[in-house]
């Protein structure tokens, strides 16, 4: 990955920025959950195709039974598969930084709120442009914000928007994406087609994708990509010999992704003292 984008997500993240943020937030009252329980987590499939499950609600406390799921599991998977209606945005938002550090690829057969955070960490999103996202501005818990003046809720909800906008801008979404989300009141949702949404966010990140380049070499072209598409659909548009060569092409360079992808994981994964035995226990 980039070694700008890192900077940035670690700069974003910093022990300076989560201090202010928990202060913004007067002890995360951010989007906090009425529901007491956790999304569902566990995995699916075998390393290197494994894959995340988290269906639900988003509470606080998500990351870090993330965490210990992966550190279990002893795996990073390839693909997170997310159902969720949103939550806490700031579970969201390390989760979805969490993403990106390890190159998880996303799907989705719900995701509005606080999940679309953890959507635009991911460096691929499902080729299956289907569907929607569901979107609105983030909201601090109404019995802290109630009791603000109306001068003091402004300015706590100004260095709110600008935080969770650098998180936004520093994951390849677009401003227009920013103000489509801030743009709806948080009684409400915005559904925006996926397809929509995929168009205001560069995925994959323009730092992996020259990385995987570099590595890799050239995938297919949007062209080649449509033809081998089309000749699923009806084997008589293409020679034989033409499909082979596309298809080897295809295959060959997404085992070589795989493959770097994996190499990356298992380097990061081993290099992180959060999977180490003495940061917290497995049960």
């Amino acid at each position: 990955m980039a070694t700008s984008i890192l900077k940035s997500l670690s700069h974003l993240f910093s022990s300076h920025l989560l201090t202010r943020c928990v202060k913004i937030c007067s002890v995360a009252c951010l989007l906090l959950s009425a529901n007491a329980f956790c999304a569902q987590m566990f995995f699916s499939g075998e390393s290197p195709f494994a894959n995340l499950h988290i269906n639900g609600e988003i509470v606080k406390g998500d990351y870090h039974k993330m965490l210990r799921l992966i550190k279990q599991q002893q795996d990073i998977p390839q693909k997170l598969l997310l159902n969720s209606k949103g939550g806490n945005v700031m579970e969201a938002l390390k989760i979805g930084t969490f993403v990106r550090k390890y190159l998880l690829s996303f799907e989705s057969e719900k995701c509005n709120s606080a999940c679309v955070f953890i959507s635009l960490g991911s460096v691929n999103h499902s080729a299956d442009k289907r569907g929607v996202f569901g979107l609105h501005r983030p909201k601090f818990n109404r019995q802290f914000f109630s009791k603000l003046n109306a001068e003091q809720a402004t300015v706590k909800y100004r260095s709110l928007r600008s935080f969770v906008e650098k998180y936004m801008l520093a994951m390849g979404a677009t401003k227009a994406l920013v103000d489509e989300m801030f743009a709806t009141p948080s009684n409400s949702m915005s559904y925006v087609q996926k397809q929509t949404v995929y168009k205001m966010h560069t995925s994959p990140p323009e730092g992996y994708s020259e990385w995987i380049i570099s590595k890799c070499g050239d995938d297919l072209t949007v062209q080649e990509r449509q033809d081998l598409y089309d000749f699923y659909n009806n084997r008589s548009l293409f020679s034989k010999k033409y499909f082979a060569k596309l298809d080897g092409k295809s295959t060959e360079h997404f085992h070589c992704e795989l493959e770097a992808v994996r190499i990356e994981q298992v380097r990061l994964f081993k290099k992180n003292v959060m999977f180490q035995p003495q940061q917290f226990p497995i049960n």
